[in-house]
């Protein structure tokens, strides 16, 4: 697992590069808003629906308004959308990881952060991914047993369908992107996003699973 130091680094060497940019020839690549405030200027992206505040000289990354901390490789995953984004549309066509560049080489990490803990913690209770997936902005779809997709960034979408597993089978689950992801993202943090993507789906399960 990537340690603080890693994650530091990787923080660093985005901000060095993002400095040289003006983040008004951003915009509508990545399809954050600019904005200019007193002597800093900057974007607005949304992340998984929350706002999320890019500014500029310093290149930092705060909530919309502000103040607070962002973890660590949640700010890489918002660097490195702005340094790589291409703008292209989204098509609704959809690949799965193993159709990404590299996709067989990082299968296993898409695997244990993504794909396993979706399966873990739903694959037997879809009635509570449904709930969950719902309240976290989640749009449903006719796929599988239980399918929600989210915009992960402005360009970005990531898709979870389950099949509910029976006496005969166990659960299934796999996870979908546009087929503009590569252009995106860089296929290691790709499965970074996807975890990303359950993980905080997990925490309001728990929370749901409290409230019962």
């Amino acid at each position: 697992m990537p340690r603080s130091d890693d994650y530091k680094a990787a923080i660093a060497l985005a901000v060095a590069e993002l400095k040289n940019l003006n983040p008004k020839r951003l915009e509508n690549r990545t399809g954050a808003q600019h904005f200019v405030e007193d002597a800093q200027e900057g974007l607005i992206v949304s992340y998984f629906g929350q706002a999320r505040r890019i500014t500029w000289p310093e290149v930092r990354v705060t909530p919309g308004n502000g103040a607070g901390e962002i973890s660590l490789p949640e700010q890489i995953l918002i660097l490195h959308y702005l340094l790589k984004a291409s703008g292209e549309p989204l098509t609704g066509r959809t690949i799965d990881f193993r159709q990404v560049p590299e996709g067989g080489f990082y299968w296993s990490a898409f695997v244990s952060r993504a794909k396993k803990p979706l399966l873990e913690t739903f694959g037997h209770d879809l009635t509570l991914y449904g709930k969950v997936a719902a309240s976290l902005g989640g749009e449903s779809l006719p796929l599988g047993d239980a399918a929600a997709r989210f915009m992960a960034f402005p360009r970005v979408s990531i898709t979870h369908v389950l099949w509910g597993g029976d006496e005969e089978f166990a659960p299934e689950a796999t996870i979908l992107f546009d087929e503009t992801i590569p252009q995106y993202f860089p296929t290691e943090d790709i499965a970074a996003l996807s975890g990303a993507s359950v993980y905080r789906l997990m925490g309001a399960a728990h929370k749901f699973r409290e409230n019962r």
